[in-house]
């Protein structure tokens, strides 16, 4: 009996398997793959390090912080929680829940903003490390210590973020103010950061830190707020194929506080 072999050594077809079959075998003659989206970009922790750092640093020998605690709590609140920058100038202070002995926690609450800011996915909640969180009480003292609580009837709920060298002074932080920030920063960090780096860069950074340390998909895309976890995996694919990330940084260290493992509060709609 003759015998003919298509595509794969091995795989048998009849001699005559084309005439007795109503339709023929389609099958692509060249295979054309994918294009892969190019990976998020993201800051190592070194470079998240010294973005804090040039924004306020912990003088010992004066025991105090020098410089602006308002941004260098902006930039570690994002690198930690994986908040959009949005979310963040969203936040009121009855949203921060510091911890008394137990963990410390932020809720992301959907309301409406003057600068139309919002939280795009609804409410969830994000547990936060004791750092940031004593990091925000020295940013309150300082807030308290400038008269912030004295302007408004209720301090708990004044927005976390607000102007302090420029009218109206307490008055919500306007997202084009971050930017001139994030402007004079590439300045002072050139050739420290990458060029190009926005508050965005924040979130990728997380999400990428959380995942090389082993932290479930499904726990990242809770944290972000994704609405799908087919989001999150669409979007952070590169993290499990390209092991080079791996060297990058010490991403395990960097995540060893931000308990992101107890996060198992449900979202809202998106």
């Amino acid at each position: 009996m003759h015998r003919i072999t298509h595509g794969r050594s091995g795989n048998y077809r009849p001699f005559l398997e084309h005439i007795a079959r109503r339709k023929g075998r389609r099958r692509t003659t060249i295979r054309v793959r994918q294009k892969r989206a190019a990976a998020p970009p993201t800051l190592t922790p070194r470079q998240i390090d010294r973005i804090c750092d040039a924004c306020a640093y912990w003088d010992d020998g004066a025991r105090e912080w020098r410089g602006s605690v308002r941004n260098r709590l902006l930039w570690a609140l994002l690198a930690e929680s994986g908040l959009r920058l949005g979310e963040a100038l969203g936040l009121q202070h009855r949203d921060w829940h510091t911890g008394r002995g137990d963990t410390p926690f932020i809720e992301v609450v959907a309301r409406e903003h003057q600068h139309e800011v919002r939280a795009k996915s609804g409410y969830r909640r994000l547990y936060v490390s004791d750092e940031v969180d004593r990091l925000y009480g020295e940013y309150v003292w300082q807030l308290c210590e400038a008269g912030a609580d004295l302007v408004t009837d209720d301090f708990d709920a004044s927005y976390v973020f607000v102007n302090l060298d420029r009218e109206p002074r307490f008055a919500p932080w306007k997202p084009d103010s971050v930017y001139d920030l994030v402007d004079r920063l590439r300045r002072e960090l050139d050739g420290q950061v990458p060029k190009g780096w926005t508050p965005h860069w924040f979130r990728h950074s997380h999400a990428t830190a959380l995942l090389l340390s082993g932290v479930p998909m499904h726990v990242v895309s809770r944290r972000l707020g994704h609405a799908d976890v087919q989001t999150t995996m669409s979007t952070y694919a590169h993290v499990t194929e390209d092991a080079e990330l791996r060297a990058v940084a010490d991403w395990a260290k960097l995540t060893a506080s931000w308990r992101a493992a107890l996060d198992t509060e449900p979202i809202g709609p998106c």
